[in-house]
């Protein structure tokens, strides 16, 4: 208990000494702006989105060629069963390739080998018959690899790229989804706010009422036209008025602390919220608001991208479950020669009596397939789970709409009907009141009717408030809301480009 009233106690003095920042007017629009642009969740989306960016670049890697290169240096000397075989062979040789992959699905290919050996024997001979000692050989190769069935236009890549560039928009799409998920949260903490606001309104126009009557009584007692009780009932019904209005700016003060916090903002920062345009609302049509969502909803969108990614998946899935068959194409030639240049020089000229030339075919399978299988498995299943999962989503957002739909629908004649109270109860407020100065009614009477009035005009400003927020809940419904304020993509643009 002592906990309970000591915050109250420190409520109260916030209340009464004022805030510690200076009030600041927000919008709707300006709330959003805030929230977007500082909410740590959106942060988390574009670290995510520069991940995804990386990706595609991942991919390009795919074509990237290859290159390598060596050198080997050795000598030998082994025993020999003739005199003509070379009993010591030093040997220097470089070797290199280069492959590169076609997005069209082949391989060029082209490597060169160019070596110096040198022979000796055990007869002079056998030297003198070698005719070239030491020779310089030189060969170039240029191939071409074409997969026949895996393989073939090359699916990896071409669908890597596609999944890269859907996996760049689901990101970006999920970005938009977290907006569209904290924008629900700022509308509903923004109009709760300026509820708190007609609430105050209201119980300060009781207090000022009450207080008129207190006054009426005293200066009536005063003159013994009534009895010391009624003008106690006046005074009870000005300290209940007052309880009223010092709950409403608690209970305001605690709302302008959440929305604060949403904003990432010092929770005692003092907010006033401008004012909201009453412009006539339209009582929507449903099938044109499913419609809209359809193509604006970003959790569509995301699912989207992410059907994209699936689709790539399985067709790289199924391109695995097929044979390998590759035919390669190979031209190449060949010099042989005395001196280190020309074995070089004659490594690039065409001969009819020196060139090599191959046309050859190559399997591979790997029997049973058991991850290839597995891997079309999980894909098709994925693919399931997203169609489930859209079909679920879509039924969210018909609730979505069709209940601020019935809110708007509903709502437009219960506020015509609440105005008409209003008016009513007031001629019957100001009736009651004449009556009571005339000596024909008594003051029970009045605090009853001045509560009614005092009901009646609350219910119908929030009644005004309520169908505010539901057309704003319907525009967030269809996915528009962002849209129609300007945030979603140029917030998105602007974030991009700071990083």
């Amino acid at each position: 208990m002592l906990f309970h009233r000591t915050m109250i106690a420190a409520v109260c003095l916030l209340l009464s000494t004022g805030p510690a920042f200076a009030a600041e007017a927000l919008s709707l629009k300006q709330v959003l702006e805030s929230i977007i642009d500082k909410h740590p969740d959106l942060q988390l989306n574009r670290i995510d989105r520069s991940i995804a960016l990386t990706e595609s670049l991942n991919v390009e890697g795919m074509l990237d060629p290859t290159v390598s290169a060596n050198f080997i240096a050795s000598e030998e000397k082994i025993p020999v069963s003739s005199d003509f075989q070379a009993s010591e062979t030093r040997l220097g040789q470089l070797s290199g390739s280069i492959s590169k992959p076609l997005s069209t699905g082949g391989t060029l290919g082209a490597n060169f080998t160019y070596n110096r050996t040198s022979n000796a024997y055990n007869s002079p001979l056998a030297a003198q018959l070698s005719r070239f000692n030491p020779s310089f050989r030189h060969q170039i190769n240029a191939s071409y690899r074409h997969p026949i069935f895996k393989g073939a236009d090359r699916p990896d890549y071409q669908q890597s790229l596609v999944a890269a560039e859907a996996g760049v928009d689901a990101a970006r799409q999920q970005s938009l989804v977290t907006m569209h998920i904290l924008s629900l949260q700022a509308i509903s903490a923004f109009y709760q706010l300026a509820a708190d606001d007609i609430n105050i309104n209201i119980a300060q126009q009781a207090v000022k009422r009450a207080k008129k009557l207190l006054n009426y009584q005293r200066s009536r007692e005063q003159f013994g036209l009534i009895e010391r009780a009624d003008r106690l009932q006046a005074e009870a019904l000005l300290a209940a008025r007052r309880t009223g209005l010092q709950k409403a700016k608690a209970q305001r003060f605690t709302d302008q602390s959440m929305l604060n916090r949403l904003m990432l903002r010092p929770s005692i920062q003092e907010i006033v919220i401008q004012p909201l345009n009453n412009s006539k609302i339209k009582v929507p049509s449903i099938e044109d608001a499913t419609e809209q969502a359809q193509q604006l909803r970003p959790e569509l969108q995301y699912l989207n991208a992410q059907m994209r990614v699936a689709n790539a998946q399985l067709l790289m899935a199924l391109d695995s479950d097929q044979v390998q068959l590759d035919v390669i194409a190979e031209v190449g030639t060949r010099a042989l020669a005395t001196s280190f240049v020309k074995g070089i020089t004659r490594g690039f000229e065409a001969n009819d009596q020196r060139y090599y030339a191959s046309l050859s075919f190559e399997l591979s399978d790997v029997l049973g397939r058991k991850s290839t299988h597995s891997a079309i498995r999980k894909a098709e299943l994925n693919r399931q789970r997203l169609l489930a999962q859209r079909i679920q989503t879509i039924e969210q957002i018909n609730d979505d709409i069709a209940s601020a739909s019935s809110a708007i629908s509903a709502g437009l004649p219960t506020l015509a009907f609440a105005k008409k109270q209003v008016t009513a109860e007031r001629r019957k407020f100001n009736a009651e009141m004449k009556r009571y100065r005339q000596g024909r009614s008594d003051t029970a009477t009045l605090v009853q009717f001045e509560g009614e009035l005092l009901n009646a005009s609350l219910n119908a400003e929030l009644q005004q408030l309520t169908l505010q927020l539901a057309e704003k809940q319907l525009a967030w419904a269809q996915g528009r809301l962002l849209n129609d304020l300007a945030l979603s993509e140029s917030l998105l643009d602007h974030q991009d480009a700071v990083q």
